[in-house]
């Protein structure tokens, strides 16, 4: 039980610092484009 438990909490945890790495990845790609605000 413990030990499905940690597995869980550990892949969930990878899972967000992948998700966490391509929003950093996607920010610094559109931060290079120029500082421009998307418009509405």
């Amino acid at each position: 039980m413990l030990r499905s438990l940690a597995t869980v909490a550990a892949s969930l945890g990878g899972l967000a610092l992948l998700v966490w790495f391509m929003v950093v990845l996607l920010d610094l790609k559109h931060l290079q484009s120029g500082f421009t605000l998307p418009t509405p």
